[in-house]
């Protein structure tokens, strides 16, 4: 007999959505156009972090990150 342990070890890959750099003019909203993540386990979240003050000029970053149900991340985009 042998046993074999099925793992997953390979962590997710995130691709961003429309482009980047992005351009936003000033006193306009914003819609982020996010990002989306494949992985051998199916339909992953990917998640945000930070905003973006359209009401001053400057220079904003946006990270998204994911992981998979076994726990892998994905290396932050």
């Amino acid at each position: 007999t042998r046993t074999v342990n099925v793992v997953d070890t390979t962590a997710p890959v995130i691709t961003l959505t429309g482009d980047n750099p992005d351009t936003a003019e000033l006193g306009t909203a914003y819609t982020d156009p996010g990002a989306t993540a494949t992985d051998l386990s199916g339909d992953i979240t990917v998640t945000s972090s930070g905003t973006v003050d359209t009401d001053t000029v400057g220079v904003y970053t946006i990270t998204y990150s994911a992981s998979d149900a076994s726990g892998n991340s994905a290396t932050e985009v």
